[in-house]
């Protein structure tokens, strides 16, 4: 499986006013599991919190679920789902240097079978009918039941994805 390593903010890296939004930024990659992220900063200058989504929006630096403060500083995505980012210094985070990060569902392997969004159904998959629920061996993501349902066009960009 290919990973990718993505400076956070490009060129300017984890800045209070970055030349990038860090929103815009994250919007316009897309992220996977085993991906990693590079905070590029001064060590002593800055710091990197992993927070909850309420910590985020209040810019809380006193629950972090992990603190990274050597200076450039490097976080692997294990599992797929939202991410939290703040400033270790409040001020910067309600001056907007925070950063929410989505990371798309883990594709099926040869050895699982899903009816996940992004993958195309075989012919004998498509003809289950959709209200018959996942089958036993599904891969349910912690997406939750949205990602069992693979006919729903209006999903997030997430879903849009197609298997190549």
């Amino acid at each position: 499986m290919a990973c990718t390593l993505f400076q956070v903010g490009g060129k300017d890296g984890w800045v209070l006013n970055p030349s990038q939004d860090y929103t815009h930024w994250a919007q316009r990659n897309r992220f996977q599991v085993n991906d990693t992220l590079f905070f590029k900063y001064r060590s002593g200058s800055d710091s990197v919190l992993v927070v909850k989504k309420e910590d985020y929006d209040s810019c809380n630096t006193n629950n972090a679920i992990q603190e990274m403060d050597g200076g450039d500083s490097k976080f692997t995505f294990v599992k797929s789902g939202p991410f939290f980012f703040i400033s270790g210094n409040a001020q910067n985070c309600q001056r907007g240097q925070k950063l929410t990060v989505v990371v798309l569902a883990v594709r099926q392997n040869k050895h699982t079978h899903s009816l996940s969004p992004s993958a195309t159904p075989s012919p004998a998959e498509a003809e289950i009918p959709s209200e018959n629920g996942p089958s036993p061996s599904s891969d349910v993501s912690p997406s939750g039941p949205t990602s069992l349902v693979p006919s729903l066009p209006k999903h997030s960009s997430s879903t849009r994805f197609r298997s190549s």
